[in-house]
């Protein structure tokens, strides 16, 4: 077969420019398209929380690494804000919140309710619940909640975040009333008569012995 010198010329041109084209190339870093992860820390003091049943105890939450003077909020989730179908709406407990003043160097501590029972309005379908606890009806009872961390504005998921929390048995239950302000109980007579009334008697009030003196 015979080349045409001039198509030889041609080919060689045309490989010419295409080694040119691919040393001009410069390798594209891929930019991930999710989230990144919070480089901040969360820690919940006491955890186990003891708390009575439909009640609720401050814990001390301590937390670093959010931005510096950012508003910060506290929130009890019953689900982790890195599952696919999280919403802070859904759950998260509004009455379970605090707001704080960041500080400069994005740390800072907060005393925050957690409680034990259905969430505190009554209104999202879901609870943090001590095992062995009665669930009720069409609520989702969690044995493991969620406190969770973030700034600015309660629904920034980007610089949130989280560590587990449980809620262990702690007394009887009682009338937690508003969040913040239980209701006590009613007080225990701390003496009663026996039937004679005689002085000295021993008699039994809430399976103690009382001895009357008069």
């Amino acid at each position: 077969m015979v080349v045409d010198p001039s198509g030889r010329r041609l080919i060689a041109r045309a490989l010419a420019v295409v080694g040119l084209i691919t040393a001009s190339v410069v390798p594209v870093a891929l930019v991930p398209t999710g989230t990144a992860a919070a480089a901040g820390t969360i820690s919940v003091t006491p955890n186990p929380v003891p708390v009575a049943n439909n009640s609720f105890s401050n814990v001390e939450v301590v937390w670093s690494g959010q931005p510096a003077s950012k508003l910060i909020f506290v929130s009890v989730c019953v689900k982790s804000t890195k599952d696919a179908d999280f919403e802070v709406g859904v759950h998260c407990s509004p009455l379970a919140q605090v707001e704080i003043n960041g500080s400069a160097d994005g740390s800072g501590s907060a005393e925050f309710p957690v409680f034990r029972g259905v969430e505190p309005t009554t209104d999202l379908p879901w609870g943090c619940f001590a095992p062995g606890d009665a669930v009720p009806p069409g609520i989702l009872g969690a044995t493991t909640c969620f406190v969770r961390v973030t700034n600015d504005v309660v629904l920034n998921s980007v610089d949130a975040v989280e560590t587990t929390v449980s809620v262990t048995g702690a007394g009887d239950p009682v009338d937690r009333g508003v969040l913040g302000a239980p209701v006590p109980a009613p007080p225990v007579p701390l003496t009663t008569q026996g039937a004679s009334g005689e002085s000295g008697q021993v008699t039994l009030v809430d399976g103690l012995p009382i001895r009357l003196t008069g």
